[in-house]
């Protein structure tokens, strides 16, 4: 049995390095403090379409936390795309006081506006590595599920929108690791622009590697949407801003 043990052992520190190559990747656990900042609109078929709420100003919504993950699978295997998967909640509520205040079948409404989104982000990525090595490039594609509702109350009326759709990205990262260091620099972002409507987000990090792959990662994020087609009589043109902080495992 201690033979058996010792060559169980000794199996898997020959093979180690093979399975390494074979399939490696990352996980990123973060904490996401974003300003929203933009402007939406509801409209029905009778009531018309009213003016633009702005986000701040007549909402009421200003930054708040929330928490973001990532994964990526990659693999050598020859013209089969690396896998990424995402997901991103961003979620605001506020209180404003408004004037002649038109959304759906609210009408020229004067007082005090409670209001609140839920928006969620669910990523797909296959991408391919370009460079693979001090300076690291990938590019490919990502489907993204786009889905929440956006709720505005009045003592005399509530008005509750849900909105899902999928969204076809162009998807990109760099990353520079400084020789001789446990740090790196990376940019990473999807984007695209179609019928007028446009849709991207962007992060700038730093990172540094302790050991066995463990690193803590800081930067910042932003997210856009512009659309007039995530639900029937809502028009958004939002952006999300902010830093964030992350754990990551390289392994």
């Amino acid at each position: 049995m201690p033979n058996l043990q010792k060559i169980t052992l000794l199996t898997l520190l020959l093979f180690r390095p093979l399975f390494g190559d074979i399939i490696g990747g990352e996980i990123s656990l973060g904490f996401y403090n974003h300003t929203p900042s933009g402007n939406a609109l509801y409209s029905t078929p009778l009531t018309g379409t009213p003016s633009s709420a702005d986000l701040e100003d007549t909402l009421g919504w200003s930054n708040a936390q929330d928490v973001f993950f990532k994964a990526y699978l990659e693999h050598p295997l020859p013209f089969i795309p690396n896998v990424k998967l995402g997901f991103t909640k961003l979620s605001h509520d506020g209180t404003g006081a408004v004037t002649l205040f038109s959304w759906g079948d609210i009408v020229n409404f004067s007082g005090d506006v409670n209001s609140a989104i839920d928006l969620r982000m669910t990523d797909v990525t296959l991408y391919y590595e370009l460079l693979d090595n001090w300076v690291e490039l990938d590019a490919g594609l990502t489907g993204r599920y786009i889905s929440g509702d956006i709720q505005v109350n009045t003592f005399l009326d509530n008005e509750n929108i849900s909105f899902s759709s999928w969204v076809p990205m162009l998807y990109a990262k760099a990353r520079f690791n400084v020789p001789s260091t446990d740090f790196s620099l990376q940019f990473e972002a999807n984007g695209i622009s179609y019928q007028g409507a446009t849709f991207y987000d962007y992060e700038l990090s730093a990172r540094y590697t302790f050991a066995v792959g463990l690193g803590l990662e800081a930067g910042y994020k932003a997210f856009h949407v512009d659309s007039d087609d995530l639900s029937s009589g809502l028009e958004s043109n939002m952006d999300f801003t902010g830093a964030y902080a992350a754990v990551v495992w390289d392994f």
